[in-house]
């Protein structure tokens, strides 16, 4: 009982650590190439890779720490931010999370996508997110 304790309060601790989300990214959005591969965009989403949590666990229906992403991301996401295009969004939804926090949720998203993705893996989950 006490040791399964321990291991929850481990695991909160590590994961809070991480959702500092107020750092900013290692990586620029001019950095990233123009287009991604939405095929592999969707591995990326769906799978933890490099030590990050797959999207597909925060960001899933009914979810009250994240919001849901579904079809017709690409146009909500163009309207979020003024100035800035839905594929601009992505990247700073991913890159510096807390850069533009959705009404309704908090600062608690996983903030080293940027330092564990190469930038060709966060286009192709931008190009993933953007053809839903």
């Amino acid at each position: 009982m006490f040791r399964r304790m321990y291991v929850l309060i481990a695991v909160l601790t590590v994961a809070l650590a991480a959702c500092n989300a107020n750092e900013p990214s290692s990586i620029g959005f001019d950095a990233i190439p123009a287009e991604g591969d939405p095929a592999q965009g969707a591995i990326l989403y769906e799978q933890a890779i490099n030590g990050t949590p797959a999207c597909t666990a925060c960001h899933i229906e009914g979810a009250s720490a994240a919001p849901y992403i579904t079809a017709g991301y690409a146009d909500l996401a163009a309207t979020r931010v003024e100035g800035e295009s839905a594929r601009e969004y992505s990247f700073w939804a991913i890159a510096e999370p807390g850069r533009h926090i959705v009404e309704g949720y908090g600062n608690a998203m996983y903030n080293q996508y940027d330092e564990n993705l190469t930038p060709e893996q966060i286009a192709d989950l931008i190009a993933y997110m953007l053809s839903l």
